[in-house]
């Protein structure tokens, strides 16, 4: 009987936990939906599905993310029905001159949702979609033009009131909390990944799926971060504090990247002295990052930043030790090696403080207030507080264009089908051809979603003539109608809490209530849903079509074009003002990588081999901006600039050398510059250290390990054989 005492507290316990939640969700979603439809039937609104729509577009699991869609749904809805009036008073009485004027601004919303991020883009698909669906209609009936806009603003607001209220104050659920745990997670998996890298080092393909993970987890934490802003004024607080904690955890991971791609080269024969010799050094380092890990798992970050900060100082002392003791017994190579170990290392353990210190800054402020400083002075370099915005990606301007052709074609196609057949449901077609191809074109596997969408509307089509033949015929009042649709209403929320069925939750909450979901005094009309359900049903296939034939995901002119500009990085990481480059490289070169990674496999042979010159050319920016700070960071005495003599001799002629874009394998002049730096810097006196550039090296040394890490990378494109470096 204990057994099943047990064993019951623990189900509802984790029921509790992990369940209640989502059945919260779909219960307020269903009521949220029912709400707003008995609403719009007491003010006798002109589309009440319209309401019911808004709702399942509008709610989601959290309060701050309802609020954040909610506030741009209706900006795009404003903007749209402006603009959608404007056409209608330009061309009263020409269809084709409308719907030309309708599909550049759907292609100019369409290319503005490809270019923004989060919610923002989604107020571009709003204005887009919502000027044709106040547009044909009134272009249809021009003297009511401006009430069939009011109306339609009227359906939209009351969907949006609705959902906004019942998240707000029936069991709301804070954005913040979620925004916390993903925080937690993304430095658990940092973690994680540091642990791997003291192993031993991460191969190449294992690193690019670590670094693509990473990716999509910062943009999810953006993501909260910017609907968080709506929730409340303490997310508006924390804003900066999130944006603090991404910069840091991206310099963080560039030094990562850094340090493990040394130590993987540290396997090599010829460097077994410096391996061997400080494998114990490493793996305390391990010990105490695996404890580290487990205190932030805890919640005990203040222990944990402590740790961290005496890890770093008793990593000092022991560097410093260790290179005193090998340094008459290394050939020139391994002291190389060595002093590369020492400085990547300790880079990588000021950062990652001070992305801890982040971390710690956005959870507990009151206990963590000051960060410590940078690691060779970066902020006199920089000046100013970094921060990382995601609202406005770095685009390759291809993809926007691209999305905006594709969606003026569909919208000419369908428009001339309409036209020339004189189709009734054609405008159906038409608006519904436009929201799908504005919609999904934001989406990183728009074909898919496409697929997804279709079967949620025939799912939706179906449901909706059983609905209108079985059980709107035998409803009286609004109670029971209520009481019929609840099932059907519960669908989409329950979908959507399936991440697998995210577009077959769309396609179901928006057109069942479109198909099923009476107006007031309206008619049932078999043949009418007959009609729009085939429209609907032709415009998914059409755009699917257009997905599949017209610049499709991943085609080899985008690919190129994206592939060019992330060699072009290197160019701007050598040449461009240093003044937060390092943030605005961090920022493009994840950028771009998610675009390539989209459709690329690393099972492939010829994706993988994009991937890793990818990979490598991150590798060999970063190497540049670290030198370059270097050589800008300030001494003990103000104004002093110890490496800067080197720039003019040394580094300045190399930099130069970078071709407009990037070869691949490098060009021969290059790479006799590259062999003359690395003679001179191999040549260069032996220099006391300077504290306030790094606790143990010298500025010789500094120079030197940049130099090699630039030469090691750059040589890799040159080499023939890519198994020799696959591993």
């Amino acid at each position: 009987m204990s057994t099943l005492n047990l064993a019951s507290r623990q189900y509802w316990q984790s029921f509790y936990q992990h369940d209640l939640q989502t059945w919260i969700f779909w219960a307020k979603t269903a009521a949220a939906a029912l709400i707003g439809l008995w609403l719009a039937y007491r003010f006798q609104l002109d589309s009440p599905s319209t309401v019911v729509i808004t709702v399942f577009i509008v709610m989601q699991s959290r309060n701050g993310m309802v609020l954040a869609k909610s506030f741009y749904r209706a900006i795009g809805t404003i903007a749209g029905s402006i603009v959608a009036l404007l056409l209608v008073a330009t061309f009263p009485d020409e269809r084709l001159g409308f719907l030309a004027g309708l599909a550049l601004w759907v292609g100019f919303c369409t290319a503005g949702a490809r270019y923004f991020r989060n919610f923002q883009a989604y107020a571009f698909v709003l204005a887009g979609y919502t000027a044709a669906l106040v547009g044909l209609p009134a272009a249809l009936d021009p003297e009511h033009a401006f009430y069939i806009g009011v109306a339609r603003l009227s359906d939209v607001m009351l969907g949006i009131m609705v959902a906004s209220v019942m998240s707000a104050i029936v069991f709301p659920q804070p954005l913040e909390d979620l925004l916390q745990q993903t925080a937690q997670t993304r430095l658990q998996h940092f973690l994680r990944n540091t642990l791997r890298v003291l192993q031993g080092g991460v191969p190449r393909a294992d690193w690019i799926a670590l670094h693509l993970e990473a990716i999509q987890e910062i943009l999810q934490l953006d993501s909260y971060r910017s609907g968080a802003f709506f929730e409340s004024s303490r997310g508006r607080r924390k804003n900066m504090r999130v944006r603090q904690m991404i910069a840091d955890m991206m310099f963080a991971s560039g030094s990562l990247h850094l340090l493990n791609s040394h130590i993987r080269r540290l396997q090599r024969d010829t460097l077994a002295p410096v391996r061997i010799k400080s494998e114990n050094l490493i793996d305390s380092i391990r010990l105490d990052f695996q404890e580290i890990q487990q205190q932030i798992q805890n919640g005990e970050i203040i222990t944990a930043e402590n740790q961290l900060q005496s890890l770093q100082n008793r990593t000092v002392q022991q560097l410093d030790e260790l290179r005193i003791s090998l340094l008459d017994d290394l050939n020139a190579d391994q002291r190389l090696a060595l002093d590369s170990l020492i400085l990547l290392l300790l880079r990588f353990l000021a950062e990652l403080r001070r992305y801890m210190v982040s971390y710690g800054q956005l959870l507990c402020p009151e206990a963590i207030k000051a960060a410590p400083p940078l690691p060779l002075a970066i902020a006199r370099v920089q000046e100013k507080h970094w921060h990382a915005s995601f609202d406005r990606p770095p685009t390759e301007i291809a993809q926007p264009l691209s999305a905006a052709l594709r969606s003026m074609v569909v919208v000419a196609v369908v428009s001339l089908f309409w036209l020339n057949t004189a189709w009734p449901s054609g405008p159906e077609a038409v608006i519904i051809a436009v929201v799908l191809s504005a919609l999904f074109s934001t989406f990183p596997n728009p074909l898919a979603s496409v697929r997804q969408m279709g079967f949620g509307v025939l799912t939706a089509f179906l449901s909706a003539l059983l609905f209108s033949l079985e059980f709107l015929p035998r409803i009286s009042g609004f109670p029971m109608l209520a009481l019929a649709l609840l099932p059907f209403l519960l669908i989409p929320p329950w979908l959507l809490t399936r991440t697998r069925w995210s577009g077959t939750a769309a396609g179901f909450g928006i057109f069942f209530p479109l198909f099923a979901i009476p107006g007031d005094g309206q008619e049932i009309s078999y043949s009418a849903l007959l009609n729009n359900g085939t429209a609907q049903l032709l415009a998914v296939f059409i755009v699917g079509i257009a997905f599949y034939l017209i610049f499709p995901v991943g085609n080899s002119w985008e690919r190129e074009r994206i592939l060019k500009r992330f060699r072009g990085l290197v160019r701007v990481a050598a040449q461009a003002p240093l003044f937060n480059l390092r943030n605005q490289f961090q920022a493009e070169s994840r950028e771009y990588l998610r675009l390539l990674a989209a459709d690329l496999s690393p099972q492939q042979a010829s994706d993988l081999k994009i991937l890793r010159e990818v990979m490598r050319l991150n590798e060999l920016a970063e190497g540049i901006l670290q030198l370059r700070i270097l050589l800008h960071a300030q001494a003990e005495m103000a104004g002093e600039q110890p490496l800067s003599r080197y720039e003019a001799q040394y580094v300045t002629p190399l930099l130069e050398a970078f071709p407009k874009k990037y070869e691949v394998p490098m060009s021969a002049n290059y790479e006799n510059r590259l062999c003359a730096v690395m003679d001179a810097a191999a040549n260069l006196p032996v220099e006391t250290v300077d504290t306030a550039l790094h606790p143990i090296l010298p500025p010789d040394a500094l120079f030197r390990v940049y130099v090699h890490v630039i030469a090691s990378v750059s040589r890799r494109f040159s080499v023939a054989s890519e198994a020799e470096h696959a591993r």
